[in-house]
């Protein structure tokens, strides 16, 4: 998903706008297979979670919450120049940490707490990832 952000409190290029086709590989995992199905999770079940990846980063521009130009992204959206999106975190990790928060949620729910997400990769390009693993206690929430 081509997506654009800064970072900026960096002092290097980073803290100037800047994109990349996004991915994500999400690992999901559950105590117990369905007992209907014997899946750990239904694939098809989650296009909600598809749909999600897809408005938060599909050519939309992310800014951190605390980005002193935050107002100017705001009115950059305001007049169609931008598709924004406010973050706690912008880069990777932070990309990474939203989707184990926001797309978890919406697999514990529709799997009424059954399976969770384990692990989310977050990839900016062939080269660089970062990886992102639940801990016991973020599983069981």
């Amino acid at each position: 998903m081509p997506c654009c952000h800064r970072s900026w409190a960096h002092d290097g290029k980073c803290r100037f706008l800047h994109g990349y086709e996004r991915s994500f590989e999400i690992e999901f995992a559950c105590a117990e297979l369905d007992p209907v199905t014997g899946f750990v999770v239904d694939f098809s079940a989650l296009k909600n979670v598809r749909a999600l990846l897809n408005d938060q980063f599909d050519h939309t521009t992310l800014v951190a919450v605390n980005d002193p130009e935050r107002p100017l992204f705001e009115e950059l959206a305001a007049r169609g120049v931008v598709d924004l999106r406010v973050m706690e975190h912008t880069g990777m990790e932070g990309a990474a940490a939203w989707v184990m928060d926001e797309a978890g949620r919406l697999v514990r729910e529709a799997t009424d707490g059954r399976v969770w997400i384990r692990r989310v990769e977050a990839r900016e390009c062939r080269k660089n990832s970062v990886v992102l693993t639940a801990s016991a206690e973020d599983a069981a929430r």
